[in-house]
């Protein structure tokens, strides 16, 4: 049975390096598929735990008890968009009152503000990841205004049935967020806004973009708790109610609460900014070149001799994502069988990790 997997599996990898227009496009659909998913992720949590359409509760009741609903703040492009609604209250704009226009004006805003994230990405990153980002915030931007949110909608029971449970709508809120963004750092993409920014300092810096991402978004939420404070981030069904700063205070440490469940989702399910050093031993002095024609890393060179054999040999250092190290083994495999690689564990890398690969 192994044997009959191992020779499909070679029989594809032979299709696929005879035929690289259908390896591309395989890739690319792939691609797609992972995006939608993680657009759906994002789009869900955000309408379910982050600001719900509190209006089509069937449990009025609920509402009315509690006085006031409580709408957390998001992060990143989203939580940039929430913010652009809040000044729009502030403008006296009677149509923030529909919880349509509320989504569709936080949608839209939210694709706005990722056109120049985008071009960022695009000069500075790499055509694929900005196009990649690119088509997960179309798709964000459409699930965000289709997905239903009506009456009796799942959306609508879900977000009732945590609606007293702010910890439960945080943990909640933070796993989609956290997973959608971990999935499309999972193919090399963003999910746009603060992520690409995030994602290029952590390139630059070679460390995990939790961090980054928790700071960018700490000045985001600080902005939205402010304007909400002036304009109105409760709303008791009719009215948009001004936020107490007590009230305010709240929104903002929930908040945080939410991003550190966000920063931990995604360094764990995230490899992609995990580094391995692997050091191949080999006798083909050419290797070194294969290896960097095909990942977007330099190398180190060593000059060495075989102990046993006495033989001059060549010690290719390179360091790599985690998520790069079958590739290159399989390339340094391929181009030379009896080369020896030791595989070693890297904690943080300092200099010029990656170089801007051609796509």
């Amino acid at each position: 049975m192994n044997y009959f997997i191992y020779k499909i599996k070679k029989l594809v990898r032979n299709y696929f390096f005879d035929h690289p227009h259908q390896k591309s496009a395989l890739s690319y659909t792939y691609a797609l598929i992972v995006t939608a998913l993680s657009a759906i992720i994002f789009s869900f949590g955000f309408k379910c735990f982050i600001q719900p359409n509190y209006s089509a509760f069937a449990n009025q009741d609920l509402v009315h008890e509690t006085g006031s609903i409580l709408a957390l703040a998001s992060s990143g492009a989203s939580g940039m968009s929430q913010s652009v609604l809040e000044i729009f209250k502030l403008s006296g704009l009677t149509f923030t009152l529909d919880p349509f226009n509320v989504y569709v004006i936080n949608f839209i805003s939210y694709f706005v503000i990722n056109i120049p994230l985008l071009l960022l990405a695009y000069f500075k990153i790499g055509k694929k990841f900005a196009f990649l980002s690119l088509i997960n915030v179309v798709f964000v931007t459409i699930f965000g205004i289709i997905l239903p949110t009506g009456e009796g909608s799942f959306i609508v029971e879900i977000s009732e049935a945590v609606f007293n449970q702010p910890v439960a709508r945080i943990l909640f809120a933070g796993l989609c967020t956290g997973m959608a963004t971990a999935l499309s750092y999972l193919i090399e993409s963003t999910c746009g806004g603060i992520d690409i920014i995030a994602y290029y300092i952590s390139e630059k810096k070679s460390t995990g973009v939790g961090i980054y991402s928790a700071i960018f978004n700490f000045c985001i939420v600080m902005v939205y708790s402010i304007l909400s404070c002036c304009s109105g981030g409760l709303v008791d069904g009719v009215h948009f109610v001004p936020v107490e700063i007590s009230q305010a205070a709240i929104i903002f440490l929930y908040t945080f609460l939410y991003m550190i469940i966000t920063t931990l989702v995604v360094d764990t399910i995230n490899i992609s900014n995990k580094k391995l050093n692997l050091q191949i031993i080999s006798k083909d002095e050419n290797l070194s070149q294969v290896i960097m024609s095909n990942i977007p890393h330099g190398c180190t060179v060593i000059n060495g001799k075989g102990g046993f054999t006495g033989k001059d040999v060549y010690i290719i250092s390179v360091t790599v994502r985690k998520s790069e190290q079958k590739r290159v083994i399989k390339i340094a495999k391929k181009a030379d069988p009896s080369c020896f690689i030791n595989v070693l564990v890297t904690e943080q890398v300092y200099g010029k990790f990656f170089r801007k690969p051609i796509k």
